[in-house]
């Protein structure tokens, strides 16, 4: 969900933890050297888990693969490695908000935002450290916002457009989900939005990835998984073909206002096994016509399902983009 940012700003204000970081941020810049070699090694552990990905890294797009990495480590409940990749980021972040954007080598990436981000790091560290995972939670996600949204401002301002292009050749990361056994490329400017919740009887949506673009469509994709001898109760074995008429059947204009099926087949593939393939558009009440296509397959007993919506309009426009999340998933064993 995208959150309110003129409430949690207010909201922000009001901590502990941010109030004791605006008296001591000049005192840790001294420390930033040894104190970031106490995370190296999780940090190339996550650059090495992307070295089949195309990653032009940048002091930014450094701070968003550990936030990334320590989403992915959040979501497999391994709470000493989130937090040593977000702290791994609150030394980069500091970095940034010491030097400022004074220095031509760094990101556009004014301190001001990089503060911003700062504050939101440290709360969510803060929050770790205390076992409040869910506050952590609402911290982490709204991290990864606030990256991603500065990051498309920052690519803008550079290639002076308006709009965004497109194609598979954007720099990608890699999110592992080792809870749920996936793994595939993700842009690495696109937010990773960390939220598994139940869909369905026996349905699991694992991630979500998004640009924070309403322009340009809001291009949004997710994940996720279904136990189907809950979904199915009454099969000891579930075809290809009747995991897609059960799609077909959820599929209505109480979910999806002015719904339109467009087609739907069962020739596709996804994670090397055949898949079916469903393409409809409805009116989203807020964000207009939107049109989706959603991919999935069966592997034992288990269903797996991607789904990418955008703007109708611009549907085609990062089609190459979600093709190419597709074709790089995998169910690790």
């Amino acid at each position: 969900m995208i959150c309110t940012w003129l409430q949690f700003q207010f909201e922000i204000l009001h901590t502990p933890v941010t109030i004791i970081l605006c008296s001591t941020l000049v005192f840790q810049s001294s420390g930033l050297s040894q104190a970031f070699a106490i995370y190296v090694k999780p940090a190339d552990a996550a650059t090495a888990d992307i070295t089949t990905a195309t990653v032009t890294m940048t002091p930014l797009s450094l701070v968003k693969m550990l936030v990334d990495n320590a989403t992915q480590e959040f979501q497999s409940n391994n709470m000493t490695n989130t937090i040593s990749y977000l702290k791994g980021a609150e030394q980069e972040l500091l970095s940034l908000t010491v030097v400022g954007n004074n220095d031509s080598t760094r990101d556009d990436y004014i301190s001001t935002q990089s503060l911003t981000t700062l504050l939101l790091v440290k709360n969510a560290i803060y929050s770790l450290e205390n076992h409040d995972t869910k506050q952590a939670h609402f911290y982490i996600n709204l991290v990864e916002q606030e990256l991603a949204r500065d990051m498309f401002d920052a690519s803008k301002a550079k290639t002076k457009v308006t709009t965004t292009t497109a194609s598979p050749d954007n720099n990608f990361f890699t999110y592992t989900n080792t809870k749920y056994n996936i793994k595939l490329h993700y842009p690495h400017n696109w937010i990773v939005e960390a939220d598994d919740y139940p869909t369905g009887a026996g349905g699991i949506q694992i991630v979500s990835f998004y640009l924070p673009d309403v322009h340009n469509g809001l291009p949004f994709f997710r994940i996720g998984t279904d136990d189907t001898y809950k979904e199915f109760r009454n099969l000891p074995k579930v075809s290809i073909n009747q995991y897609l008429h059960r799609s077909l059947e959820n599929k209505n204009s109480t979910g999806f206002p002015a719904l339109k099926i467009i087609k739907y087949n069962a020739n596709n593939r996804l994670a090397s096994h055949t898949a079916y393939t469903i393409l409809w558009t409805y009116n989203n009440p807020i964000y207009g016509m939107r049109k989706s296509q959603e991919i999935a397959t069966i592997i034992g007993s288990r269903g797996y399902f991607v789904d990418y919506t955008s703007a109708a309009a611009n549907f085609s426009s990062y089609l190459p983009i979600a093709e190419e999340m597709i074709k790089s998933l995998q169910i690790i064993k």
